[in-house]
């Protein structure tokens, strides 16, 4: 397993797509401030109005899942102030409680609680060792499968009470870091977009891919993965955009999800991730899964026709009152149905927030993601949802109560229809 950071040949697609964002850039920079006056007469430029405040930085940051990412936002904001910080090994958690209502029954369980620690050791000037480790608990819904066996869906079962996010091991400096083990993807850089909702979402990016935490393939919490992340490419210095961030990562050997017995050859993945002092970003991400051609006649009846590839690219875009995010993926060999069969799809997803009064927030937006025409195997399967909502923040995104509607026009294999899915529940950070 092996990482480097490499500059990425862009396609034309993706070339376009960063064009337009360097273009409007360097245009709000170079053109003629817009001057009102204000209270004292003075002249205003408004240009400035649209900047986003560090506080609303903060309060995006905090919503942020990979701490990584929040690090790499950080030396490109505040460089001095991250490299004074002080040594440090901090203890901190996450208790996600939620009721959801469905078609299955009503139950009571965790929604992505979880404790770790993390540190950060400065053995030579602006150079430090990073690590952590990160473990999820459902003991909560191991609690209601015990009093209420008659009310669960059908296959749970006990057992996963406490399992592991993330542990990894690096080294960072102030332009880039290396770390080897469990981590956040590349892929998720970018994926993270639309990774919003609470207890919900995600569903068709890829990045949970055939029903586990995309560990094994790499698109969501990678595991034995040699990661590395740069802040260091600043295309135009004068302008408001931030400096590029590129991140590439190498596994190997790993199996290859709902098959017996057989593994992913190389795979890596790559992204990157432009931002601008408006608060606007737009990212590409890639992850290329290897499969051994020898054993592709086997694995033809799970639907597997070739190496298994995620593309995605996505924007957001967030102020004072709001964010919206989006995100399309192409996928291949990647998702699953419900029957563990894989097929080549394509998928959207959006995710919004708008501020309605003081700490109370609206959320909205949906997952879709179709399989392509000629995937007979796929039957009848989709995912088709929306999901409306509503959260009172006590601290930003890291303490809030919420409840929300996830309205389901979703199919399975066989064509039967998805039931609604209704939550309340409550995330509450500790320090």
């Amino acid at each position: 397993m092996f990482t480097t950071v490499i500059r990425v040949n862009k396609k034309s697609f993706p070339v376009f797509s960063y064009i337009f964002l360097l273009a409007a850039a360097q245009s709000a920079h170079t053109a003629e401030p817009t001057t009102t006056t204000g209270p004292s007469n003075e002249a205003v430029d408004r240009s400035e109005i649209f900047i986003v405040s560090d506080e609303v930085r903060e309060r995006e940051l905090d919503a942020e899942e990979d701490p990584m990412a929040r690090q790499q936002s950080e030396l490109v904001e505040t460089p001095e102030e991250v490299i004074a910080e002080p040594d440090e090994l901090r203890l901190y958690g996450s208790v996600r409680i939620r009721y959801r209502d469905t078609g299955s029954g009503t139950f009571w369980g965790d929604g992505g609680s979880r404790f770790g620690f993390s540190g950060r050791w400065q053995f030579k000037p602006e150079t430090w060792l990073i690590g952590r480790g990160e473990a999820g608990f459902n003991l909560l819904d191991t609690a209601d499968l015990l009093f209420n066996r008659g009310d669960r869906p059908p296959g749970t079962k006990f057992g996963d009470e406490v399992f592991l996010r993330l542990l990894y091991l690096g080294i960072e400096t102030p332009d880039i870091n290396v770390t080897a083990g469990k981590n956040w993807s590349t892929y998720y850089r970018v994926s993270s977009f639309t990774d919003r909702f609470q207890g919900t979402g995600a569903s068709a990016s890829g990045t949970y891919n055939a029903g586990t935490d995309g560990g094994y393939t790499g698109t969501g919490r990678a595991d034995n993965v040699l990661q590395t992340r740069g802040v260091f490419v600043n295309l135009m210095p004068t302008s408001i955009l931030k400096p590029l961030n590129l991140n590439f990562q190498v596994q190997n050997g790993r199996p290859i999800p709902k098959t017996d017995g057989f593994n992913y050859q190389t795979t890596y993945g790559i992204s990157s991730v432009l931002e601008t002092d408006y608060g606007m970003a737009i990212g590409l991400a890639y992850n290329h899964a290897n499969i051994d051609s020898a054993d592709l006649p086997a694995l033809n009846a799970t639907g597997i026709d070739g190496d298994a590839t995620a593309a995605i690219i996505g924007a957001r875009w967030y102020g004072d009152a709001w964010y919206v995010g989006t995100v399309v993926s192409r996928l291949k060999n990647h998702e699953t149905t419900g029957r563990d069969i894989y097929f080549d799809g394509t998928g959207w997803e959006v995710y919004a927030q708008y501020n309605l009064y003081k700490r109370w927030w609206a959320v909205g937006g949906w997952n879709r993601l179709e399989p392509d025409s000629s995937e007979t195997q796929a039957g009848d399967f989709n995912i088709d949802y929306s999901v409306i909502g509503i959260r009172y923040s006590f601290q930003g995104f890291r303490q809030m109560i919420f409840a929300n509607a996830r309205l389901e026009n979703s199919l399975t294999q066989d064509g039967l229809e998805v039931g609604n899915v209704y939550t309340i529940g409550v995330r509450w950070d500790l320090p």
